[in-house]
């Protein structure tokens, strides 16, 4: 039933979207401007793309203990994509993980942990990216105001996890006390929760949070670069800052519920951020079109590759992700 209200929610959204960006549009200036677009642009964007998929399967190997090559994770990270961009639920997050653990000393709970703590990295960033360019977007005084508030407030809490997850044990005590009176049941599911969260950024002590850190700069670095010289071949004037806020709201935009490959929500998002700077809905669905077009056959080819590579067949990889998740919850409900 939650699986269905996922799809039902994804649908809806994407649906909602499309019809927003496509009401009272003007098809013959929508038209020109993809045809008059600088397209030598889709050459720096397509290296500095192909650049960030690398670096975050650099990350992963940091958060995997150097357990697999980065070249394998590099492969195994455009399949995920691949997969997440043609099937619903974001079924290519469990096809990585049965991947990962797949000849290698890797556990399906250290290929979960790290993939969570991935999206908490890439959370924190983005923010962090929000902050930082904020007061170089032109916007009212209140909608600046409200955007620190929302930004701080998240960093704060993400930061205060980390630092509450090195003080476990007593945070633990403190929590066993606190759910004492909520009953056995309710105070199981919150107590579980918490060990199962806290477990997953065990992992990441010492060196290894500053090394998976600076990658994961270097992943939004060649992803923000990217952006910048697809967003200049359609609009010239606009600078690097506004490349940098485009990127943040995507990222935060796709994140929502939608169809497979964020059909409608990502349009939507990079046009909501493109309007924000003064830039037309014409020129702004026509960059996030060809934006979305060039990512979405670059994994494609990319993720196919990566499937011969490994050797494994698509319908493979969907069996043995769901089974995998299924024992791994199986293990939970006996421990």
């Amino acid at each position: 039933m939650k699986k269905r209200w996922h799809i039902f929610l994804g649908v809806l959204f994407s649906l909602v979207a499309i019809l927003v960006l496509f009401q009272g549009l003007e098809v013959d200036e929508f038209a020109s401007e993809i045809s008059k677009a600088n397209y030598w642009s889709l050459i720096p964007f397509i290296i500095l793309e192909t650049l960030s998929l690398w670096a975050r399967g650099m990350r992963w190997r940091v958060l995997l203990e150097e357990k697999l090559g980065a070249t394998r994770l590099f492969w195994i990270t455009n399949i995920s994509y691949y997969l997440s961009n043609i099937l619903p639920l974001r079924i290519g997050e469990l096809g990585r993980v049965y991947l990962v653990t797949r000849k290698s000393e890797v556990t399906g709970m250290q290929a979960l942990s790290t993939a969570l703590l991935e999206r908490m990295l890439d959370v924190v960033t983005v923010f962090v990216m929000l902050f930082l360019v904020l007061p170089l977007i032109p916007a009212h005084g209140l909608v600046t105001s409200m955007s620190y508030l929302i930004v701080g407030l998240v960093i704060v809490l993400i930061v205060s996890l980390f630092v509450i997850a090195s003080k476990r044990k007593t945070v633990a005590k403190v929590m066993g006390l606190m759910t004492q009176r909520l009953g056995t049941r309710i105070g199981g599911v919150i107590n579980d929760a918490f060990d199962k969260f806290f477990e997953s950024i065990d992992i990441v002590r010492g060196r290894r949070v500053v090394l998976a850190g600076l990658w994961c700069i270097i992943v939004w670095i060649f992803s923000v670069l990217a952006t910048y010289y697809l967003l200049i071949g359609f609009v010239p004037e606009l600078q690097l800052y506004d490349a940098t806020f485009v990127t943040s709201l995507l990222a935060l935009g796709i994140a929502l519920p939608s169809v497979p490959a964020s059909v409608g929500i990502w349009e939507a998002s990079a046009v909501a951020a493109l309007a924000v700077l003064g830039v037309n809905r014409e020129v702004a669905l026509a960059f996030a079109i060809v934006f979305h077009v060039i990512v979405f056959v670059k994994m494609s080819i990319l993720g196919i590759i990566g499937l011969h590579l490994e050797e494994e067949s698509f319908s493979d990889i969907v069996t043995h992700a769901k089974r995998l998740i299924g024992s791994m919850r199986n293990q939970d409900e006996k421990g």
